[in-house]
């Protein structure tokens, strides 16, 4: 009995051995495979914003060129200092000289614009007379506007315009101090004339330019022989040569 029961408990485990167990049931779907039988996950019901373009960094002004956009800068043409010398000439009258006139500069940067012009000019008219007393012995002088001669220093400021395509115009004004002397008529004098004048600059190469200009003196002389204190009214106009130092 006992052997029959133990033969029937090997028969009944071998089946249940040879048996393959079953794959198991998952508890749970996956979204994406419930979704979608090919797998592939839905798209987003939302799209993030796209991102801005980072803006290009602000150029520091530090950095740029120290004359940029500036038209009225002429520190590049003119330089620190510079000096010219010029040819022209002077219309004088009465007791004022006139006649060929030389003239040199002198010029030192003050600012971006602005230059101190120092000048010395030589002026050779006629030395023919023309000064006569009158009924009254009152001493007339009637020069002309070519008569006489005169040495004159001027301190005056130079302010550079912006440029006009090649052409860089400027303006002057200052005060001179001067003798004139009309040789004919053995009379001297002291001048003290204020100056005003306009100009045009050419550059021809770093460190030379062309430059033109007119000016006009206005003033007051004091002069020997009676005459006494004497107006003084004159107009020139010259060009010459300009010359960087540095």
């Amino acid at each position: 009995m006992r052997r029959r029961l133990i033969a029937l408990a090997i028969l009944a485990a071998g089946p249940a051995q040879a048996r393959p167990a079953s794959d198991p049931v998952p508890d749970e779907v996956p979204a994406a495979s419930a979704a979608d039988p090919a797998g592939v996950a839905p798209a987003p019901l939302f799209e993030p914003a796209p991102t801005a373009p980072a803006a290009p960094p602000l150029r520091d002004p530090a950095r740029a060129a120290p004359h940029a956009g500036d038209p009225g800068d002429a520190s590049d043409d003119i330089g620190d200092q510079a000096i010219s010398a010029q040819v022209g000439l002077a219309a004088g009258g009465r007791v004022t000289p006139g006649g060929l006139r030389l003239t040199g500069h002198y010029l030192y940067q003050l600012s971006e614009r602005d230059w101190f012009d120092g000048a010395a000019s030589f002026t050779f008219g006629s030395g023919a007379g023309a000064c006569f007393r009158d009924r009254q012995d009152d001493v007339i002088c009637r020069h002309g506007l070519t008569d006489g001669g005169g040495i004159e220093v001027v301190a005056s400021i130079r302010h550079m315009l912006p440029p006009r395509g090649a052409f860089r115009p400027f303006a002057r004004a200052g005060l001179g101090f001067g003798l004139a002397r009309f040789s004919g008529d053995d009379l001297s004098g002291f001048t003290v004339p204020l100056h005003g004048g306009v100009g045009l600059r050419v550059t021809i190469s770093s460190a030379i330019a062309i430059v033109a200009e007119a000016d006009l003196a206005l003033g007051v002389g004091s002069f020997g022989r009676g005459l006494g204190a004497q107006p003084q009214l004159g107009f020139a106009v010259g060009a010459g040569a300009e010359f960087r130092l540095r």
